[in-house]
């Protein structure tokens, strides 16, 4: 949407249709935000789009208020502004003000200020725990709030270990003077982000997607964690968030932000029947309701939010099924082979393992998922692969060349392609479309054919509109496209994506995905690093599972899937689709298994 410029007259028109409270019910809010109105400044005299766009929102004393929204949509700027970090950073005249920043914004009932960001009573936990970290070591991290706060020392150490249980890395404890935060995996540096707050115990936290890089079962866990410490606290939470059984099991009410508007602020229940604005918005949905969308069948006349629900609901579609063959590709005995690990070791510089002997092979035009707690070595071995690091011990051979021989490493960055997981490690020219056509100028590609590549990838992303952007003023989700589409675009014979769809909306892991389904559908070989087991059983032939540094799994995903055992042994727990099969077909054997909403489609429709 085109950005406009708007007068007094016109902005004090649209705060007087702005509905207003009621003194008392103001006080019974944590958070009342009228009227608010941001955009960016831009380096040039042209005005930018606005970010945010008349929001109007209250979040009551003791709520969980779930936001969630499209990548691009301004949750991040939102929470922004609730912490004062916008308008009060941004070094604004007092002349400019007013053409970037209009309404109120109230936190427990005092107005938003400069301070705000630093009080005790509010914290936030970054969409990037990296950006959040300034100390050397854990414990000081951990317990640099705690000291601005002058805790006692004792309670600070007590708190400490306190939040480390919390979030799961009691096991850190011993560790925690001497282990930097960068020596972390990216899961843990988010739990550690987590914890930082939790020490603190604020009336208001502030969640920007805080679990975007746990695995399922460390996901679950966390947030079980917050709302445990919400209702012990009274504490308030406002939980940014695309995991729909997240926000439907743990949040009061959701609010939909699209191009910076409030769409739409409802219970889980009535949220999720709102389909056709949660279709044209974009909004990630999950699959207990995509599958009642599907095929017609709700409870009490509208989606399932649980599996008590969803069991209620399909039971009568079940109950005459017949005997029904879901077709699934059967993968060809005769593969080409292109990667060839035996053996791999990988010892950290303290001497703890890694990897501890991983034996894999990987063929010609597979999409391959490797899966695994965080810190189980997956993306250890995934970086050796692409040459980042070097194995300890161990043989490793891509397309027939040792791949430990310092010539053939040096030349594995052109026909081994690596998406890191953080986009801002990958990232570093001045515009969105440099970032594409950087890689394939150094491949010697000629300039109009570099155009089009580039044309047809940003199309491919959904970066369209902002090819001219520096990617600084990006969202986190559209960098994180931005990175694989620069990797995609130079065409590598084997792709990595470490976690291509972490805080992404499901319009823009559709987009992702299908780039990626026509690599496969040219021969490349592809591999996901993965937490999204839906992904996983909608698009990955072939399933490898990493625990504690060594391979625990290889096979089909509806091999793992059905094996509980092993979904417990590796951390892991199937999609909902595949859950709700499995739970369907204990009351009626008939019903075969069904991994994907395309499958129930199938059977139910």
């Amino acid at each position: 949407m085109v950005a406009q410029e708007f007068s007094d007259r016109q902005f004090a028109n649209m705060q007087a249709g702005t509905q207003t409270m009621s003194t008392t019910e103001a006080s019974q809010n944590a958070v009342n935000v009228t009227g608010l109105w941001w955009r960016y400044p831009t380096f040039s005299e042209k005005a930018g789009t606005w970010n945010l766009r008349n929001v109007t929102l209250q979040v009551k004393q003791g709520e969980c208020f779930g936001i969630t929204g499209p990548s691009g949509a301004g949750k991040t700027t939102l929470c922004r502004a609730l912490m004062g970090l916008i308008p009060h950073t941004a070094r604004l005249t007092k002349e400019q003000l007013p053409h970037h920043f209009r309404g109120q914004i109230e936190i427990l009932q005092a107005p938003v200020t400069h301070e705000t960001a630093t009080s005790h009573k509010i914290g936030m936990v970054l969409q990037d725990p990296e950006n959040q970290f300034l100390r050397m070591s854990l414990l000081h991290e951990l317990a640099l709030g705690l000291q601005i706060q002058s805790v006692p020392q004792d309670e600070i150490v007590q708190r400490i270990y306190e939040a480390l249980e919390w979030v799961g890395l009691q096991k850190l404890w011993h560790g925690a003077l001497y282990l930097h935060p960068s020596d972390l995996s990216g899961g843990q540096k988010q739990r550690v982000a987590i914890a930082a707050f939790l020490a603190l115990r604020p009336e208001v936290l502030i969640l920007d997607e805080p679990t975007s890089d746990l695995d399922p079962v460390g996901k679950r866990e966390v947030i079980e964690t917050i709302a445990r410490l919400r209702q012990d606290y009274n504490m308030t939470v406002i939980l940014v968030e695309q995991d729909p059984e997240i926000l439907a099991t743990f949040c009061d009410r959701i609010a939909l932000l699209h191009e910076g508007r409030i769409e739409l602020v409802a219970t889980p229940a009535d949220f999720y029947h709102e389909r056709s604005i949660l279709e044209r918005c974009g909004a990630s949905v999950g699959e207990l309701a995509r599958i009642s969308w599907q095929t017609g069948y709700t409870f009490q006349g509208r989606p399932p939010l649980n599996f008590t629900e969803a069991v209620e609901a399909f039971k009568p579609a079940i109950q005459q099924q017949q005997p029904v063959e879901v077709v699934v590709p059967v993968l060809s005995t005769e593969r080409e082979v292109v990667v060839e690990a035996k053996k791999i070791v990988y010892n950290y510089g303290d001497g703890s393992l890694a990897l501890k002997g991983v034996d894999l092979t990987l063929y010609r035009g597979e999409m391959l998922a490797l899966l695994g707690p965080n810190g189980s070595g997956k993306t250890t071995f995934a970086k050796i692969l692409a040459g980042i690091y070097r194995s300890t011990r161990g043989q490793l051979r891509v397309f027939g060349q040792d791949a430990t021989a310092r010539k053939v490493r040096a030349r594995l960055p052109s026909s081994v392609g690596y998406v890191f997981q953080n986009p801002d490690h990958q990232l570093f020219c001045r515009k969105v479309s440099d970032e594409i056509e950087y890689g394939l100028k150094n491949l010697g590609i000629a300039a109009k054919q570099r155009h089009r590549i580039v044309s047809e990838t940003l199309d491919a992303v959904g970066l369209t509109d902002y090819a001219a952007e520096d990617p600084l003023f990006l969202s986190k989700g559209q960098r994180q496209r931005l990175a694989v589409a620069a990797v995609l675009a130079m065409g590598p014979d084997i792709l990595v994506v470490d976690e291509p769809t972490t805080g992404q909306d499901y319009r823009s892991i559709t987009g992702i995905m299908r780039l990626l389904c026509d690599l496969q559908q040219r021969g490349k070989t592809i591999l996901v690093i993965t937490h999204d087991m839906t992904l996983v059983a909608e698009y990955c032939q072939r399933v490898v599972a990493f625990r504690d540094g060594d391979l625990a799994f290889t096979g089909a995903p509806a091999a793992l899937f059905g094996n509980d055992e092993m979904l417990q042994r590796t951390g892991l727990r199937p999609p909902a689709a595949a859950a709700l099969s499995s739970q369907l077909r204990q009351l009626q054997p008939a019903l075969p298994p069904l991994l994907t909403v395309e499958q129930w489609k199938e059977v139910l429709a």
